[in-house]
């Protein structure tokens, strides 16, 4: 199963919800020269921040601005889970990270990644349940006994920001991973499995006994809207149609600092010690503003134009950094995605604002109560 999609002007007119126009039917294309960071000059000696990201939707803002702010003194650190955010960490090589609130929760309160604070959230929606349309499935409760796939972009997320989410939905829906066949895989193996209807014991990653295809997936943005769209493509003749059949952020209801569709997903996390180091502060600040410029960015995005530009841009990023992971974000779905509104990122919501409802969520979530210094809701 191919990712790479075609511009969406080659696409049959029921795949959209609006026509999106790129400037050539294709990916994402090779990355600008400009895309990556500029290493300090000499006469600012100003320490590049080194910021570590998975290939998940929380690295598109850095993305962005590095790519709109070439000499800024930021470096990206990619790497491909969680285990290896890890291994940076503790090898003293990341001064912050972009991951999901709740990877953030939990490495602080193992301990992971101790000293790590959280300054920004911008990530509010992503996560889909995409089962077969047949399927007619709206509730977790249809799919007790049934074949599961959970996918991280790079991994099969188990133990990291796909797998908390995913958990933290069923328990909301009064059930537990024991109550499925689940089996986790990265997005490009999980993919073709689901919309092929491959059997799941295919895949030596899944348990030997699951002799059936899976019924459904839980996936984040943009990589559900390149699944959805890539089922409904005419030359996709082997595919099973697929859709959106659960929506986890209105699972979790009791929440007034943010709308019903939305949740505290993801955003920025930066190292206390970095944050309160005097010789740090001129990269910090001119981080900040050139970070919170690429969010409002994407968030304010209205035009078909504005998106298509930005979608480019980050596709670009991702097949830079990301791309030796076997990892493919075509600009086309990106842009949908956008579009939709099935990826959604703010700016004007700050830690201070919402501390109260996410620390309750976050403790939901992880099942530990992140430590008081966790949400830095000043001096940055």
């Amino acid at each position: 199963m191919d990712f790479s999609l075609p511009d969406p002007r080659c696409l049959a007119p029921t795949l959209l919800a609006a026509t999106l126009t790129l400037s050539a039917c294709g990916g994402g294309g090779s990355a600008p020269s400009t895309g990556a960071a500029s290493p300090a000059s000499p006469t600012t000696a100003v320490t590049p921040l080194r910021v570590v990201a998975t290939p998940n939707p929380n690295v598109f803002p850095l993305l962005l601005a590095m790519a709109r702010q070439p000499a800024l003194a930021v470096s990206l650190v990619p790497v491909a889970d969680a285990a290896q955010i890890d291994s940076r960490f503790a090898a003293g090589q990341g001064d912050a990270l972009l991951a999901m609130t709740y990877t953030m929760a939990k490495k602080v309160s193992t301990g992971a990644i101790a000293d790590l604070q959280l300054v920004r959230v911008n990530l509010w929606r992503g996560f889909s349940e995409l089962a077969p349309s047949s399927a007619a499935i709206t509730d977790f409760s249809q799919l007790r006994g049934k074949g599961l796939l959970v996918s991280g972009p790079a991994s099969g997320g188990k133990g990291g920001g796909p797998d908390l989410i995913f958990q933290a939905a069923l328990r909301r829906a009064g059930l537990g991973v024991a109550d499925f066949k689940v089996c986790y895989l990265p997005v490009m193996q999980a993919a073709p499995m689901l919309a092929e209807q491959q059997k799941m014991n295919s895949n030596p990653a899944c348990d030997p006994t699951f002799d059936f295809p899976a019924t459904a997936i839980s996936l984040v943005e943009p990589a559900a809207t390149g699944m959805v769209l890539q089922t409904l493509m005419p030359t996709s003749s082997t595919a099973v149609p697929l859709q959106r059949a659960i929506d986890l952020q209105t699972l979790f209801t009791g929440f007034s600092a943010w709308p019903a569709t939305q949740l505290p997903h993801g955003g920025l996390g930066v190292l206390g010690k970095v944050l309160d180091d005097p010789v740090q502060q001129a990269s910090l600040r001119a981080f900040a503003l050139a970070y919170d410029a690429a969010v409002v960015e994407i968030a304010t995005a209205t035009t078909l134009k504005q998106r298509a530009d930005i979608a480019q841009i980050l596709a670009a990023g991702i097949t830079r950094y990301y791309g030796d992971l076997g990892l493919d974000l075509p600009a086309p779905v990106i842009a949908a995605a956008l579009t939709n509104q099935e990826l959604v990122m703010r700016s004007d919501l700050s830690v201070a604002a919402v501390q109260t409802d996410m620390h309750r969520f976050l403790t939901e979530v992880v099942g530990t109560a992140p430590p008081a210094q966790f949400y830095r809701t000043t001096g940055f």
